[in-house]
């Protein structure tokens, strides 16, 4: 078996899972992990993938291409090969998330990810939420793997200097207590 991973970018419409993953399990082509999701009606999705012995990646490449134009759908496909491990060892750390709001500016997601990487703290995944011209603010979710060598509350007065420079608020919290915060109870 090789590990490939499979980028999937364009115009979203419906069933663009259901057709790479159909494709993928017509040529008996296994699903081990995929992120999807939608920014401002563009699709994008990665999907890590095991291939059976015989199938090569650029037939993959091809049968997905060719399910896409059959469709009419505005998608690229790329197919290349999997890279086992980080470029970078990351160090112990603890699950945080950093929610940043106020009024939309061009250097928000620069000016709060600089000071993750002064730090070595590492994006783990990130959510911006910009302004449609309603009210000009914005929303910004990063969670975040904060090294336990860190001293946290010199990076939180770090954070926070700069959220006040920039006219914006900004929250750090331990992940369990954010989830614990922002859990919805079942109806």
């Amino acid at each position: 078996m090789k590990t490939v991973v499979i980028s999937v970018i364009g115009l979203d419409c419906p069933g663009v899972v259901y057709l790479v993953s159909d494709v993928l399990s017509t040529l008996k082509v296994n699903i081990e992990a995929v992120t999807q999701t939608i920014l401002q009606g563009q699709f994008a999705a990665i999907f890590v993938v095991a291939l059976p012995d015989g199938v090569a990646p650029d037939s993959v490449q091809k049968q997905l291409a060719r399910r896409v134009a059959e469709r009419g759908m505005h998608l690229t496909v790329n197919v290349h090969p999997f890279e086992q491990g980080s470029a970078f060892t990351p160090p112990p750390s603890e699950p945080f998330v950093v929610t940043v709001t106020g009024p939309d500016r061009l250097d928000v997601i620069s000016s709060i990810s600089r000071i993750f990487a002064e730090h070595d703290v590492n994006i783990e995944n990130l959510k911006a939420i910009l302004p449609e011209l309603d009210d000009g603010s914005c929303l910004l979710v990063f969670e975040v793997a904060l090294p336990i060598s860190v001293d946290r509350s010199a990076f939180r007065r770090t954070l926070l200097a700069k959220a006040e420079e920039l006219g914006l608020q900004l929250s750090i919290q331990h992940r369990d207590i954010f989830e614990a915060l922002h859990r919805v109870s079942p109806l």
